[in-house]
């Protein structure tokens, strides 16, 4: 019955692009096949997700999941390139938007577990050029987004950035003269350059440029072979196409002729953005795979000693003593019905990303999608709440 509603709604899928609809478009791609153990999970979230997609009008998707470190389900669905009739493939690279946040985290926690970086650093022991503030402004405090600096400007003017930079150095001319949004350390705010701040205080302490420390601390040890720079010059084998869609609500992430109050309008190929203004917090090409792989990596000690992974999943707390629900570059959820949740989001141009983990029960999943403001919603914790069902909690 699953599987008849499944074949149903992604037939509706492709009604909303006629002009590349067949009969392989209704037929999702997995690269790996479902066991038994995880079969019935698998079936209802491929039923969830294709609901998901038709309600969002969402092209192209694709999903991993992971249990005890096993990777149990890696899918796509839909359109990586519309025009073409091209599909998503757990091969299929996205744009990672602000999952990126905790891949550059790692890439510094590597670098203070070897002594080269203490996280209570302050900036301008890193950065002697950048300007003194009315408070000092640590690593630590920059990596829980207590450092007071602004995000995004609500015209998009940084968000579709049109200029190459080609160094993070360069990137903090863009906000360091800004006056802060408030005293650091006493409020929370949510700031993507205070992030390229962290990248190039990453960048001084490794003494290499940022990328090459991302590939040589991180990627390549982890064996993350899908996830690189996002160079829109470069060709990425499997990158897909971008999109976003007329009606939606105003935001920084959406050109002002698609706005419009919400409802799912024309699809339309996404704007122009180079996204080397925000390597460190938002400037990765990726996959679900890789995410999860990563996420793995996360949830004992040996990539990290335990006391940095302590500190990395500890919320942060402002200076009045109240919790941020945010540790270093990661989001700390509250237990649920008694399952502690850890994950962080990503919104770019033409997509949106999710890395989501259940510590306790060494689960980690992975979303993403190639439409810009595809909102997830609750869909990673509707696939999550599938697979603890047979994912037993590993104390």
């Amino acid at each position: 019955m699953a599987s008849k509603r499944l074949v149903r709604v992604l037939g509706a899928v492709a009604a909303l692009f006629p002009f590349v609809a067949t009969a392989q478009s209704a037929q999702p791609y997995s690269a790996v096949q479902p066991t038994s153990t995880h079969a019935t999970a698998i079936a209802a979230a491929r039923v969830a997700i294709a609901d998901y997609m038709t309600m969002r009008g969402v092209p192209g998707l694709s999903v991993s999941v992971s249990v005890n470190g096993v990777r149990a389900w890696s899918e796509g669905f839909g359109f990586a390139d519309v025009e073409q009739g091209v599909q998503v493939t757990p091969s299929t690279r996205f744009r990672s938007g602000s999952t990126a946040k905790p891949m550059s985290m790692a890439a510094a926690a590597v670098l203070h577990d070897q002594g080269k970086l203490d996280f209570d650093t302050r900036v301008q022991t890193l950065i002697p050029t950048f300007p003194e503030k009315a408070k000092p402004i640590t690593f630590r405090m920059l990596a829980g987004h207590l450092g007071g600096f602004r995000h995004y400007p609500p015209d998009g003017s940084e968000f579709f950035n049109t200029r190459p930079y080609t160094n993070v150095l360069e990137t903090l001319e863009v906000f360091k003269n800004d006056p802060l949004v408030g005293p650091p350390g006493e409020i929370y705010n949510y700031s993507s350059n205070g992030t390229n701040l962290q990248g190039a205080m990453t960048q001084a302490a490794g003494g290499k440029p940022f990328l090459d420390l991302m590939q040589t601390l991180v990627f390549g040890p982890l064996g993350m072979t899908s996830t690189s720079p996002d160079r829109v010059e470069d060709i990425i084998p499997g990158r897909t196409r971008y999109y976003e869609r007329t009606g939606g609500q105003a935001t920084y992430r959406i050109r002002k002729s698609s706005r419009g109050n919400g409802e799912r309008g024309v699809l339309l190929n996404a704007p122009y953005t180079d996204n080397s203004n925000k390597f460190p917090s938002g400037g990765y090409i990726t996959t679900p795979e890789d995410l999860v792989t990563f996420g793995n990596a996360h949830l004992q000690p040996g990539f990290l000693k335990v006391d940095t992974l302590r500190q990395l999943f500890t919320s942060q707390k402002t200076a009045d003593g109240k919790a941020t629900g945010y540790g270093m570059n990661w989001h700390i959820d509250a237990d649920r019905d008694g399952v502690p949740t850890i994950r962080h989001t990503g919104s770019s141009v033409g997509g949106n990303s999710i890395i989501l983990m259940y510590p306790k029960h060494k689960l980690v999943l992975a979303i993403q999608t190639n439409l810009t403001d595809s909102r997830l919603g609750q869909l990673p914790e509707t696939v999550g709440s599938l697979f603890l069902k047979t994912a037993a909690p590993l104390d």
